[in-house]
């Protein structure tokens, strides 16, 4: 299969081999993964000539600016009431009302995993960048939220890499992101003294 990229990328976006946890999501999950696939295929046949492993390592490189520029000549044409997005497919969106959730270090910046490309300083960086350019997304409303414990059996899977402490529940540190700009802010709300978006 490394010498046939188009079968690769076919079994890599197939929507079957991954299937959610949660049935709810699952014709979404379907719908990106068929989404990816045809983007994959059309910048693979972009491509012409080369090595596999150079096609590959091009198409991987594209599909990343692609993601992070967030174009959507490939989406339907339809404005949701409700957009749920990364914070890469946030770039060059704008909305009412923004919610950024998650803010803790665990999970942005988070630890770089080992197929990102550069060094755990570029990845720093643009994890900040991201984490910039999505607090200045919204028109109206931004709201920046922050869970201060996760039990510790559902951090994997959330992504979130936690060490220490003892007992059901871990304590997550605040983004150092979030701390950057906290000093702009209003002072913050519990969520359950919070009001809501006026």
């Amino acid at each position: 299969m490394k010498d046939d990229p188009e079968a690769l990328i076919g079994a890599i976006f197939d929507p079957d081999t991954y299937k959610p946890y949660d049935s709810d999501i699952e014709e979404a999950a379907t719908n990106d993964f068929n989404v990816m696939l045809q983007l994959s295929s059309e910048l693979l046949n972009e491509d012409v000539g080369g090595q596999p492993k150079d096609k590959l390592q091009n198409l991987a490189r594209r599909l990343r600016a692609h993601i992070a520029s967030r174009d959507t000549d490939c989406l339907p044409n339809e404005t949701p009431d409700l957009t749920i997005a990364t914070l890469w497919s946030a770039k060059g969106v704008t909305a009412d009302h923004v919610y950024v959730i998650g803010l803790c270090k665990e999970a942005i910046p988070g630890i770089r995993r080992q197929e990102y490309p550069g060094t755990d300083l570029e990845y720093y960086e643009e994890q900040q960048r991201l984490f910039y350019v999505t607090v200045t997304r919204s028109k109206g409303t931004l709201v920046l939220s922050r869970a201060l414990k996760v039990k510790r059996g559902e951090a994997p899977g959330l992504g979130l890499t936690v060490d220490g402490g003892r007992g059901h529940h871990v304590d997550l540190k605040i983004s150092p992101f979030l701390l950057s700009i906290g000093s702009k802010l209003p002072n913050a709300i519990a969520g359950d003294k919070w009001q809501g978006c006026v």
